[in-house]
């Protein structure tokens, strides 16, 4: 919590990059087992931080998050609500309305998949937003209803989404300019304030590189298309070709200098879902680091009495194993790690991904038919964590739920997108030069990282970004960009009161 300034230096700690160094995960001989049996965690990896360079002018400033305050009375923010309406038809007004950290209002553009995508901007920029669209049908002026389609049409749909686009572009500049900002402008980072969002085998990224108060923001990029391999044209009455019209709209009468980009998806529902997911986390973090806030990198639970731990062990004729994971490093004197599967290179990797998502606690302790070969032990430990993690996030009341971040180790890089969706997809493009990285096959990363993803219930996406020189470093960098991304997942947001972080209400399949 933070005293009122007339001035606020713009800075805060990136968590979505880990740097490694090369001797940062070692494959030891068989000779070595025992030291591997019980490791304790190094936590002082080297985290890049980078600095903001621009201040804001402000002449109010009121208390603003922190990850560690679980009170959520505490919670306040510098700021509050925008209004905005659309100026470009007489036939065709739109009105918004968005409070930050406000209710979800009404929706009702018309158009109802559009009122179900400018609600992505509550549950996942915890914005309570308004639209209401007023238009000439059948000679008359109405206001439309939402859940239904019945003032929709084609031939009024490019004005409807610009005039949507345009309110809620003026609303967000309001809101972002309240509390008395004067000539408000901020640059995110260097390289802007990036988040990449899924939805099962879509996923798109989203990147705000600035905002000004006083001058049109842009667009300036906008590669969704083609809607799926059909190149879909409508998703029910909605016309996807006009996506670009809203989004065009939001950014010039935001202020926000914009890009948004489809990387993987077959779906038009997903591809359109998953970037208006993107837009709203990404806003979010943009204005989390305008505040100060970091709660993207905290790792504790709800609350210091709160328990997210599970323990799982199973025996079978090919494997016996006992697994006991917490997910909060609540005293990092007292974390414990001990890993030791029989397979050298698995372990290492384990150890990596406790460090990297911050766990109090990872036990992982198995003996399997080895002497076949490394397939049974690999999957029913990585099928046990994944369970283990299931378990221990239980409704995921609370957390961040999405996440997206990246690791590089030597000359390797990976970037996760992750989201605890309990719909469970693996994208994974990771393409090793060999057959084997010390005692484990590479065909088996693929496996490990399915196992868990499927028996945690999450979405996840591995995306090389540079495959670097060594089959090693880029099983490290997965693993690591894996556990980066976990902890972004698994923090809770005490904004959020326990509530979970869905449009529907719950994440139940």
């Amino acid at each position: 919590v933070r005293d009122k300034h007339t001035h606020a230096r713009y800075t805060s700690l990136d968590p979505t990059t880990t740097m490694i160094s090369s001797s940062s995960l070692s494959f030891v001989s068989a000779s070595s087992a025992s030291s591997s049996s019980s490791r304790r965690r190094n936590n002082n990896n080297n985290k890049t931080r980078l600095s903001h360079l621009r201040a804001l002018d402000l002449r109010k400033r009121k208390t603003v998050v922190c990850a560690e305050n679980n009170d959520e009375n505490d919670v306040t923010s510098p700021f509050t609500i925008g209004r905005g309406s659309s100026n470009s038809s007489s036939s065709m007004k739109s009105t918004s309305s968005i409070e930050n950290m406000g209710k979800r209002g009404q929706i009702a553009t018309g158009q109802p998949f559009l009122d179900h995508m400018i609600d992505q901007l509550t549950t996942h920029a915890q914005l309570g937003v308004s639209v209401q669209v007023e238009k000439e049908h059948v000679g008359e002026m109405v206001k439309c209803e939402p859940d239904t389609a019945k003032y929709a049409s084609d031939e009024d749909a490019e004005a409807t989404f610009m005039a949507c686009g345009e309110a809620v572009g003026k609303a967000l500049k309001d809101m972002l300019c309240s509390e008395g900002r004067i000539g408000f402008a901020a640059n995110a980072r260097t390289n802007g304030t990036r988040f990449a969002a899924p939805l099962d085998e879509a996923y798109a990224s989203c990147l705000i590189e600035q905002f000004d108060s006083e001058k049109d923001g842009e667009l300036k990029l906008f590669s969704l298309a083609p809607y799926g391999p059909r190149n879909r044209t409508h998703i029910g009455v909605y016309p996807t070709v006009y996506t670009e019209t809203f989004f065009r709209e939001v950014a010039k009468h935001s202020g926000l200098t914009i890009r948004l980009e489809k990387h993987r998806g077959d779906n038009a529902h997903h591809i359109v879902e998953a970037t208006f997911k993107s837009f709203a986390r990404c806003l979010r973090k943009f204005m989390d680091e305008v505040e100060g806030s970091d709660v993207e990198s905290s790792s504790s639970g709800s609350n210091n009495s709160t328990s997210r731990a599970a323990s799982r062990a199973r025996s079978t004729k090919e494997t016996s194993i006992d697994v006991a994971l917490d997910l909060d490093m609540k005293d990092e004197a007292n974390s414990s790690l001990e890993i030791s599967t029989g397979i050298e290179t698995l372990d290492a990797l384990f150890d990596a991904l406790a460090e990297t998502a911050e766990f109090g606690t990872l036990k992982c302790v198995a003996s399997g038919d080895t002497w076949i070969d490394d397939h049974h032990t690999t999957e029913d430990v990585a099928i046990t964590i994944g369970q283990c993690l299931n378990e221990a996030l239980g409704n995921k009341a609370g957390c961040n739920r999405m996440g997206s971040g990246s690791a590089r180790v030597n000359g390797s890089e990976v970037e996760v997108i992750m989201d605890l969706s309990n719909r469970p997809y693996l994208g994974y493009d990771l393409d090793f030069a060999g057959d084997s990285i010390g005692d484990l096959s590479c065909e088996m990363v693929e496996h490990l990282f399915m196992s868990i993803t499927f028996n945690g219930q999450m979405t996840v996406h591995l995306v090389t970004k540079e495959k670097g020189s060594t089959d090693k470093d880029l099983a490290e960098a997965a693993m690591r960009a894996f556990g980066t991304c976990l902890k972004q997942c698994k923090s809770i947001d005490p904004r959020r009161a326990g509530a979970v972080a869905s449009s529907k209400g719950t994440l139940s399949v």
